[in-house]
């Protein structure tokens, strides 16, 4: 069985996906087409990245990640597909797999330039049904990453916000505001851990975002009462600011890059 995964933020108004899922199939019929997410902001690369990065890793070894958020189509930004150690990504050289670059044990980025894969004659507006998708689905084929083209060092990263350790606390960032309105930061269960001894429970803490103080962590989402400010770290592991069965986005006015504290309570 061979897999191809779809992210991209096409919609599914327009004819975009499908046509894709169609070039994919008419090279290999076998292929199992699972779409990830087409509702990606229009052009918004970081949100796809952090999309594919919190999907990818719960696919089998050897799935095609197809990515395509691609506001320089048509120009010379490169195609790329980028090999680990389990999983081939195939897309725009503008970013999209910077978390995936993160994270990987083993790297090895190739440009895209074996035209005799695409479909004949590519147009300069959609090259995720005419060079992405074919490149995709010979993959999934068994066809060799190197025989697309030659291994590339300078393939494009994102900055990337981190958190960082910083007088008894942590400093983070918004990164993701999800469908409910959950409002999703930077850092992580393994930042905190850090802040106490090895082999002693995780204390209480104090959460500081836009002038508002949220105090200690909730382990479910019902544990919040009405309209409750609240926080907890969610499935993927992220420091997760919340309101029950509320869009904490807008009661807090919330938006993505917003400075989060994460500080000890003493």
């Amino acid at each position: 069985m061979s897999i191809v995964t779809l992210t991209s933020d096409f919609g599914s108004k327009d004819s975009f996906a499908a046509s894709m899922k169609g070039v994919i199939l008419r090279i290999n019929q076998q292929a199992q087409i699972v779409d990830i997410t087409h509702e990606i902001g229009p052009q918004d690369i970081w949100e796809a990245a952090f999309s594919l990065k919190t999907a990818y890793s719960y696919f089998p070894k050897g799935t095609v990640h197809l990515a395509v958020v691609d506001p320089g189509v048509g120009s010379g930004r490169r195609p790329i597909i980028a090999v680990t150690e389990s999983y081939y990504f195939v897309g725009p050289d503008n970013g999209i797999f910077s978390l995936i670059y993160q994270e990987a044990e083993r790297l090895r980025v190739h440009h895209i330039t074996a035209a005799h894969y695409f479909l004949p004659n590519p147009g300069p507006t959609f090259h995720g049904r005419d060079i992405f998708a074919p490149v995709a689905s010979w993959l999934s084929k068994g066809i060799p990453s190197g025989n697309f083209g030659d291994v590339v060092e300078d393939y494009v990263k994102l900055n990337v916000p981190l958190p960082k350790v910083a007088a008894g606390g942590i400093e983070g960032h918004v990164i993701h505001i999800d469908r409910f309105g959950n409002v999703i930061t930077n850092i992580g269960f393994k930042d905190l851990r850090s802040l106490f001894p090895e082999g002693t429970e995780v204390g209480p803490v104090t959460i500081t975002v836009a002038g508002k103080e949220i105090k200690g962590m909730k382990k479910f989402y019902a544990e919040a009462g009405p309209g409750e400010a609240s926080a907890i770290f969610n499935s993927s592991g992220y420091l997760e600011i919340f309101l029950f069965k509320q869009n904490a986005r807008t009661a807090l006015s919330l938006k993505r890059g917003e400075p989060v504290r994460l500080a000890l309570q003493k």
